[in-house]
């Protein structure tokens, strides 16, 4: 597994003495992917902030700049071929799934290997409770915006495709429709 990370700024910037590696080369979520056998990717825009910030997406005039940072992110990270983004932060992890779906719908692009898709974005906990065994569906990934199958099969873990659109207690959640668009290399 190729996986590029994202340590949120509240964990990097914020309390940089207290986090493992500081702020200019964090360590914890490398570390984590190293430790399960994957192979952590550096990346240009590591750093970078997602561009959620609080402000960034709640002020319906700076939603622009949210959805510009996160597409330096991308464009900074595509060319490594990544399988997957993980992150630390709630917010940044639905920043980045979201904005690869919107960038999708509004300029046609994605950045990913299968077209179509875009690159998955988990947060350590989801990435934690596979690595554990636990039912993808269990844990909500079908909330994501990317799909998660191909990752799923290329890591080797069972799940019932049909699952993805049904609640724990069995409520049909829906089928998501995919980005109508063509691949714009």
């Amino acid at each position: 597994m190729r996986v590029v990370d994202h340590v949120g700024c509240h964990y990097a910037k914020m309390f940089h003495s207290k986090g493992i590696g500081g702020a200019e080369f964090p360590y914890v979520l490398a570390g984590l992917v190293e430790a399960w056998g994957g192979k952590s990717i550096d990346y240009p825009e590591r750093r970078h902030c997602c561009g959620f910030g609080f402000r960034n997406y709640i002020v319906k005039a700076d939603r622009g700049y949210s959805l510009t940072h996160s597409r330096i992110k991308f464009e900074s990270m595509y060319p490594f071929k990544p399988d997957l983004i993980l992150t630390n932060c709630p917010g940044c992890n639905t920043f980045m799934d979201r904005w690869q779906y919107v960038i999708a719908e509004t300029e046609g692009k994605t950045y990913e290997e299968t077209p179509g898709y875009g690159i998955p974005v988990f947060t350590f906990e989801e990435l934690t409770a596979l690595v554990l065994g636990y039912d993808p569906w269990e844990i909500g990934l079908q909330m994501h915006q990317v799909p998660v199958e191909p990752l799923l099969e290329k890591m080797g873990i069972d799940f019932d495709p049909a699952g993805r659109y049904y609640a724990p207690d069995g409520t049909f959640l829906g089928k998501p429709e995919k980005p109508s668009f063509q691949k714009i290399e």
